[in-house]
């Protein structure tokens, strides 16, 4: 279960992470603290296309957020019980109701699951051992007593506590097979993406100098510094074309992009700028093989359909509001 080790050493390495008071410094873990419930995990949950209710109580979309960063968003929702159309894991009583209508609760806790406690709260079981049951949780109270419950946070509670009201089970087994399909992709993959991100700089060096701090590494590898790069590109082309007004420093792929991504339908014949950030987003979800052209071609529309079969959108192989938020969201999840 290696990538479920993966997963708890990413919940230790966000301890000590607190809530903010505003959407600004959301990754820092220490500055703008507050009691706003303003997190970086609601906003990356956003960014994934899916409800993040920042600004909100936040212990459940903690637990989603761990389980999408190491397996990705729609294996995560597979984990959950939830599909993007049924996805309420911000709720703690919706997850524990998606659970049980599958038959995963227990009252015996194991490592990995999910604790949900009576009065509306969710942690992480990261160890269970001596009649006691270790637990990682977010939006939970500090050690000084913080009644906001504004941190992240280990705790351990007997394995009999009458707070607990059951356990949802996550069944890791499959991580092998998993890990040795994603390898064998590795390298094309890679390749692909390296073209799209010399692409990228050749294009477009001097904006992402401007808005992005550099040109991108050429290092293959779709991270957050490579989706940000996209976007702004993205952003600048709407701008000057269809007459946007997007900010070109927010990372976010928001209500307003969202909203002008509706008057932007590319298509087979399509080309230029906004043909080229669809074919490396698709690359770099391991569905396009052809080269960074620029021209939505018979590959293209392929791959756009595969996309949209795998996320549930319709599969007119087109590239227009639904699919854009998809590209965007489904893909901020990868990280450098």
């Amino acid at each position: 279960m290696a990538r479920l080790k993966e997963l708890l050493k990413l919940a230790e390495q966000q301890i000590g992470y607190q809530e903010k008071a505003s959407a600004a410094m959301l990754d820092d873990p220490h500055g703008n603290a507050g009691y706003n419930n303003y997190t970086k995990y609601a906003r990356d949950v956003n960014n994934w296309g899916l409800d993040g209710c920042q600004g909100q109580p936040w212990c459940a979309t903690y637990q989603f957020w761990l389980e999408a960063r190491i397996f990705g968003v729609e294996t995560a929702l597979k984990h959950f019980c939830m599909s993007r159309n049924s996805y309420r894991a911000y709720n703690c009583f919706e997850i524990y109701d998606a659970f049980e209508r599958k038959g995963k609760i227990s009252r015996s806790p194991g490592i990995g699951s999910l604790i949900v406690f009576r009065h509306s709260h969710i942690g992480r079981v990261i160890d269970v051992r001596n009649g006691y049951v270790y637990t990682n949780e977010g939006n939970t109270s500090a050690l000084y007593g913080d009644s906001n419950g504004g941190t992240v946070k280990t705790k351990k509670y007997q394995i009999g506590d009458s707070s607990i009201k059951g356990y949802c089970l996550i069944d890791y087994k499959e991580d092998n097979t998993t890990i040795s399909e994603d390898q064998a992709d590795t390298k094309q993959e890679n390749l692909r993406v390296k073209e799209y991100q010399e692409w990228l700089n050749y294009w477009y060096g001097t904006l992402l100098k401007k808005h992005c701090g550099s040109i991108l590494t050429l290092d293959g590898q779709y991270g957050s510094r490579t989706r940000k790069a996209s976007l702004t590109v993205w952003k600048d082309v709407v701008n000057r074309l269809y007459g946007g007004k997007l900010s070109l420093d927010g990372e976010l792929f928001d209500s307003e992009c969202m909203n002008i991504a509706g008057t932007i339908v590319l298509s087979f014949g399509s080309s230029g700028t906004l043909t080229a950030i669809a074919e490396g987003i698709l690359a770099a979800e391991g569905m396009y093989m052809g080269n960074i052209d620029a021209q939505f071609g018979t590959e293209m529309k392929k791959s756009t359909k595969t996309f949209q079969m795998k996320y549930g959108l319709d599969p007119d192989g087109e590239v227009g509001k639904e699919t854009w938020t998809a590209l965007f969201g489904i893909m901020g999840n990868k990280t450098d």
